[in-house]
């Protein structure tokens, strides 16, 4: 969503349907895109590394671009494309180095704080399950602090399995015990939320604004999250659903 110029955001979609509380124990939040504004990872790889690529080659630029658009293409959607070690042997670059040049895009999205302390405060364990490298995790942790609003973090590459495969949600029972049935996972890739929807968890939400100066996300499979605050019809209302009792 453009915050900045509001007039170019497209009109108001119909709100997701509210969470069931009561037969939710357990929230797993992605990172980028989710809790985080995706707008940093969008201008780290849709704009710096390509100049950065192509700037190491510059005897012929156009074919260095076209070796990284097939290398991304290749690797989208499986653990090297979020791999700091992948993308480093693969361009030359110092890949966590530049993260750095941008990192005051790193910014926690709107609401997530406020729906992570409700979420505490009802009872609810909160689980980050993240597709990024450690070394990106910790990076961004020392930023934004937001790993120490949840109760547990869980990268992909500790399981050696991006989330886009349905094995995924069986290797994180191994880490973090769940309930498929009693689970809600928030996520805005899409990929992610149907190999979790193919493992068995009951309750998934997406992201209608990864980004929030990009494009809006669509879906005609999952429900989409205007905004992280969708998740809280009201305060009262989740405090007083854990297993149809109130939270203490």
């Amino acid at each position: 969503m453009d915050r900045q110029n509001p007039q170019k955001n497209p009109p108001h979609h119909a709100p997701s349907t509210p969470v069931e509380w009561s037969r939710i124990d357990t929230v797993l939040f992605d990172m980028d895109g989710t809790l985080l504004d995706l707008h940093f990872d969008n201008r780290f790889w849709r704009e710096l590394i390509p100049q950065e690529y192509i700037r190491c080659q510059p005897d012929d630029p156009e074919c260095a671009r076209r070796r990284l658009e097939d290398e991304m293409q290749r690797v989208r959607g499986k653990l090297e494309w979020y791999c700091v070690d992948h993308w480093t042997r693969f361009t030359g670059l110092d890949i966590l180095g530049l993260k750095r040049h941008l990192a005051h895009h790193i910014t926690v999205k709107p609401h997530a704080e406020e729906v992570l302390s409700a979420l505490k405060q009802a009872g609810r364990q909160r689980v980050l399950v993240t597709n990024a490298h450690p070394q990106v995790y910790e990076f961004k942790h020392r930023l934004t602090r937001i790993g120490d609003r949840l109760d547990q973090i869980v990268s992909a590459h500790n399981l050696d399995c991006a989330k886009e495969d349905t094995s995924f949600w069986e290797r994180l029972q191994g880490v973090a015990p769940y309930d498929p049935e009693r689970t809600l996972l928030v996520d805005d890739n899409l990929l992610a939320l149907a190999s979790a929807a193919g493992a068995g968890l009951a309750e998934l939400r997406g992201m209608r604004y990864p980004d929030e100066q990009g494009d809006p996300m669509h879906s005609e499979e999952f429900e989409l999250l205007e905004s992280l605050a969708d998740l809280l019809p009201g305060p009262a209302t989740l405090a007083n659903t854990r297993g149809g009792t109130p939270a203490t």
